[in-house]
């Protein structure tokens, strides 16, 4: 009976060490995933954080976006676009990268009435914001307004 006891403990420690193993196997996958999604939700431009943020705001808003909080100070912008069905809301966090480099990262929930907020993992959304704001930085650093 001792002898059978042990045997079902050292199978349970198997199926635990197995279900581990599968469980850190989905991790890395869902890892490398969402470094993919974060390759095409950040850039960088050659361009102070100040100018880059202002020129988000202005992006933002050329792409009829509405403006709900933007700190300067801290490169964070929030903003929404609002349709008859659903919103779109982007979040924009921009950082210095040493004096004359900024990073813009962006990251898109889209929601409806029906469902709850998912994050957008469409490199055309990203694509899109991101050519508008390589026209804005342009305008920014030129002061055209």
């Amino acid at each position: 009976m001792k002898v059978f006891i042990q045997l079902v403990g050292l199978f349970y420690c198997f199926l635990i060490m197995t279900g581990c193993m599968a469980n850190s196997k989905q991790m890395i996958i869902e890892n490398t995933q969402q470094l993919e999604v974060r390759s095409y939700q950040t850039k960088t431009y050659e361009t102070s954080k100040n100018i880059a943020a202002r020129a988000c705001v202005a992006a933002l808003q050329d792409l009829s976006f509405i403006i709900d909080k933007a700190d300067m100070e801290t490169g964070t912008l929030s903003a929404t676009k609002l349709d008859k069905n659903a919103n779109l809301k982007m979040t924009i966090v921009v950082r210095a990268n040493g004096t004359k480099q900024a990073v813009v990262r962006a990251n898109a929930q889209f929601s409806s009435s029906m469902q709850m907020p998912a994050s957008v993992d469409d490199p055309e959304v990203y694509q899109r914001f991101f050519e508008v704001l390589d026209k804005a930085i342009f305008f920014e650093e030129k002061g055209i307004n």
